[in-house]
């Protein structure tokens, strides 16, 4: 299943258009984090007590696999992670963490972005996130998985602003579903918890499923 959404039917042009990262917050629904927990031995620890490992694995990995695509595809270049340096906070995993408001006020970019990465299972539907930041987790439509499966859906926001308002520029999103029920094991960690190859154009694991939502998204960008 593919979705593609969006708040903007004007699109927007991002050639050479320098971008300062204001936040990328990444939920997991807690069905499925629970899920995941199961299999976080196999995540690298880290060093930062207050840090999930899973969480800090996945907004890494993901981060820089988003990141490529909007600069290759849109032409836009994001600034480092800590280009506004103590003028921004950070998070946990090293990421700023910083309101549009406070950005206009501290920062010195002429465009900031805002990146929410949602993964969730959507056999469940109005539960709480656990994450960067919680937020609620809301499916369209309920699929019945098996018991020991899940049809995980992963949905990417990004949001622009420009240094005259708090008023996005633009807010678009891309949204894919699994076709086929997963069963958790270390086969869709493949690319995640490791350099191994996986298929960008398959949804058999979690770093393809969000290649796959970064494709639908882009589809708006444009």
């Amino acid at each position: 299943m593919f979705i593609g959404l969006t708040t903007n039917t004007t699109a927007q042009s991002y050639r050479n258009r320098q971008l300062a990262l204001i936040s990328y917050d990444v939920n997991i629904s807690q069905s499925l984090k629970v899920l995941l927990d199961e299999q976080a031995h196999l995540f690298p620890d880290v060093e930062n007590r207050k840090a999930d490992k899973i969480i800090a694995q996945l907004k890494e990995r993901s981060w820089y696999l988003i990141k490529d695509r909007l600069e290759t595809e849109t032409e836009m270049y994001i600034l480092p992670l800590n280009a506004h340096g103590k003028s921004f906070s950070y998070d946990v995993y090293g990421f700023p963490e910083v309101q549009i408001n406070k950005a206009l006020r501290v920062g010195t970019s002429k465009y900031y972005i805002k990146v929410d990465l949602s993964l969730s299972s959507v056999s469940y539907q109005k539960e709480s996130g656990y994450g960067s930041r919680p937020s609620q987790v809301d499916s369209s439509e309920i699929i019945v998985a098996e018991e020991g499966s899940v049809i995980p859906q992963v949905t990417i926001t990004v949001t622009t602003y420009t240094d005259k308002g708090i008023i996005p520029m633009q807010k678009v999103s891309g949204s894919i579903t699994v076709p086929q029920p997963w069963v958790i094991s270390e086969e869709i960690f493949t690319g995640l918890i490791n350099r191994n190859e996986f298929s960008l154009e398959e949804p058999t694991t979690i770093m393809g499923l969000i290649n796959m939502a970064t494709t639908e998204l882009l589809k708006n960008i444009k």
